[in-house]
């Protein structure tokens, strides 16, 4: 009780000591770092209870209203814990990063920005650790509204008070679709806790499995607008570029996740196991499949800075989906299967909280000291920016699954369940090889955006509006760096998160049934070996891995230096003619044209503007041989001509065709296996 007395009174003391002292821009920005880091510390501490100690459960309810049998009672077991983990970091570095960044906004209130801040996380601390569905409902609201707030920061801007209403609305039906399933479900047993309905859903699953069904839809509805699943999360692109990039990095890095933990605590905690967790798995993973396909492609065209990191969050929420349905699908036919797969899908979450945050970092650092969200205006910023450039590079390597990063790891076991459980159900492996195509539209991705911004040479314009001095001030550096650590040591060491997040499976639906999780991922601390399918599936040694690379770089670079090669710098050359650096820059919209001339109609079919010509037939001569020669001919000239048109010339697409024809490789290996 003193731990939430403590709290209380800093969230109740920094949103008005912000808010009073909002003239001093300053002494604002302290007292809301302060504040923050007070409330990180809590969480922290409160997390490392739990993780030693067990759940920590208040004894008595702060507020009960027994007319609708509703009490505001906290609880926080490991799956609270871990999202406390993530909320504290992750607003503690976005709130760090924001002391400096708000410089941007000489005009704008700091009384619209702190205070709402505090209670924004304020709120997302009261959904994770509430066990009453009123008070979730309640605190999520708080979420919502607050956060609305700061997305619309700018209110001078029209385009933005669009974006925030757009928000506003869509995040809204989905909470009203929640809330008529919370009160469907607490009409069965005359109360919102989280037990009471669980049993009303044990006693629907025979009773009434129809009306179970339409409550658990309704939820998936809510929770899936929160999240930013793809189709009822297209307000997530407009709203997370409106806000302040240390905002933005708190939207993505942990406010959409609030939507994944409902998703876990309604279908692993609460509903049964029954044919219902097998049906919604299916759709759960259905709907992954469709948004990291629909959120990449969508980013892959995007040559706003935010935008394309906007829709990445649908892709990689996509990713986190697509294992929780797996795990829920395969919860009754293979628990071992469907633990990995759900442990794989919690781990991308902490991995995306912290590859995402840093993503949306280093794009306000850009923002920051050039003005400009555009790719195409952007170039040469490595020279003026190298720090950033490290951490972006990190950033881009860790949401493309590059090892040794996080990203590598949480998808590498996505993979594993999704195709070695399509074995017993088929649609499983076009899920995965979906998923796997998809990470390498995301490297592609993260090379445009990468390299458009701090690859060649800085242009006399773009030079002409930097902000002075090298980099960015040292608070926002020292978020990223602080991030971009984070998302190396959660690739070298997984046996860490995963340790941390098996006791959740002892508190949800899959009870103590699942054997130690050294069995399960095998003995060694260095690596991981699931076993899966009745053998070991794979084998991946990070640190090994690690080592191996970096030696070879070593290797590399002492013979580059003993051969002692001499360079030379010259201008670039354009054919005897004369241009400035801006003239012949390879700019955002020159990537990956073949590619984005396909997936620009399913995207912006109206704005589609690349146009491919389909070539004409061969004329055919009027005698006798056309009955069996001319057809063969024309076929043949036919299929050369469209086999051509793959021949582009541009060597990221014959990488494409390669990961093309690997995975269909891999998918015909395992059919006649």
């Amino acid at each position: 009780m003193q731990v939430i007395n403590i709290f209380i009174a800093t969230v109740v003391l920094g949103t008005l000591l912000t808010a009073l002292t909002a003239r001093s821009r300053k002494l604002s920005g302290a007292i809301g770092v302060l504040s923050v880091t007070i409330i990180t510390a809590i969480l922290l501490y409160v997390a490392y209870r739990v993780f030693t100690l067990g759940p920590r459960t208040l004894m008595h309810p702060l507020m009960s209203l027994p007319t609708i049998g509703a009490q505001l009672s906290i609880s926080v077991d490991h799956l609270s814990a871990i999202f406390l983990v993530l909320i504290g970091l992750v607003s503690f570095f976005g709130t760090l990063y924001s002391y400096r960044y708000m410089d941007i906004y000489p005009h704008q209130s700091l009384v619209r920005f702190y205070p709402f801040l505090i209670l924004f996380i304020a709120g997302m601390i009261g959904v994770v650790v509430v066990t009453d569905m009123f008070f979730f409902y309640v605190f999520w609201e708080f979420m919502t509204l607050t956060s609305y707030f700061l997305v619309v920061y700018e209110k001078e801007d029209q385009d933005i008070l669009q974006a925030g209403l757009k928000y506003f609305v869509m995040t809204h039906v989905g909470t009203a679709a929640m809330l008529i399933g919370t009160i469907l479900l607490q009409a069965e047993v005359g109360s919102f806790a989280f037990l009471r309905l669980r049993d009303a859903m044990a006693v629907m699953i025979v009773g009434s499995p129809i009306k179970l069904s339409v409550i658990l839809a309704l939820f998936l509805l809510g929770f899936g607008t929160k999240a930013g699943m793809f189709p009822v999360g297209t307000w997530l692109p407009d709203a997370h570029p409106a806000a302040p990039s240390g905002v933005s990095a708190m939207l993505s890095g942990v406010m959409i996740k609030m939507g994944i933990y409902g998703f876990l605590r309604l279908f692993f905690f609460l509903l049964p196991v029954s044919n219902q967790t097998f049906g919604f798995g299916v759709v759960i993973a259905a709907f992954g499949t469709i948004s990291l396909f629909m959120g990449t492609i969508s980013a892959l065209v995007q040559h706003d800075s935010k935008r394309l990191l906007a829709f990445h969050s649908i892709g990689q929420i996509g990713y986190i989906l697509l294992g929780l349905g797996t795990g829920l699908a395969f919860l009754k036919i293979n628990p071992v299967l469907s633990a990995i797969a759900t442990m794989a899908a919690i781990y991308h979450v902490i991995n995306h909280s912290m590859f995402k945050s840093l993503l949306f970092l280093n794009a306000g650092s850009i923002f920051y000291k050039t003005g400009t969200r555009d790719l195409n205006r952007l170039g040469g910023l490595y020279s003026v920016m190298p720090a950033t450039a490290w951490m972006t590079l990190v950033a881009s390597f860790s949401i493309a699954g590059i090892p040794p990063f996080n990203g590598f790891i949480s998808k590498w076991l996505i993979y594993q369940t999704t195709i070695i459980g399509g074995i017993k159900l088929p649609v499983f492996i076009f899920f995965g090889l979906v998923a796997i195509f998809i990470s390498s539209v995301t490297l592609a991705s993260f090379l445009k955006f990468f390299s458009t911004s701090f690859g060649g040479s800085l242009g006399k314009k773009l030079a002409s509006q930097l902000r002075p001095g090298i980099d960015v001030p040292f608070s926002m550096r020292l978020s990223q760096y602080a991030l971009a650590l984070f998302c190396l040591l959660l690739g070298l060491f997984p046996w860490v998160p995963l340790r941390l997040m098996y006791p959740v499976f002892g508190e949800s639906l899959f009870g103590t049934t699942l054997p130690p999780l050294q069995q399960i991922f095998g003995n060694s601390r260095f690596g991981l070996v699931p076993v899966l399918g009745g053998g070991e599936s794979g084998a991946w040694f990070p640190v090994t891995g690690f080592l191996v690379l970096t030696g070879c770089l070593l290797v590399a670079l002492i013979i580059s230096r003993l051969g002692r090669a001499g360079s030379r710098t010259v201008p670039v050359w354009s054919c005897g003619e004369v241009y400035e650096t801006d003239e012949i820059r390879y700019r955002a919209g020159s990537f990956y044209i073949p590619l984005v001339a396909y997936f620009e109609r399913l995207v912006y079919p109206e704005l589609a503007t690349h146009k491919i010509q389909r070539p004409g037939r061969a004329y055919k001569g009027l005698d006798f041989d056309k009955v069996f020669y001319y057809p063969f001919v024309d076929f043949l000239l036919l299929f050369s001509q469209k086999f051509r048109r793959t021949h582009v010339g541009i060597p990221q697409a014959y990488l494409l065709y390669q990961v093309i024809g690997i995975a269909a490789l891999v998918a015909i290996m395992i059919w006649l296996s």
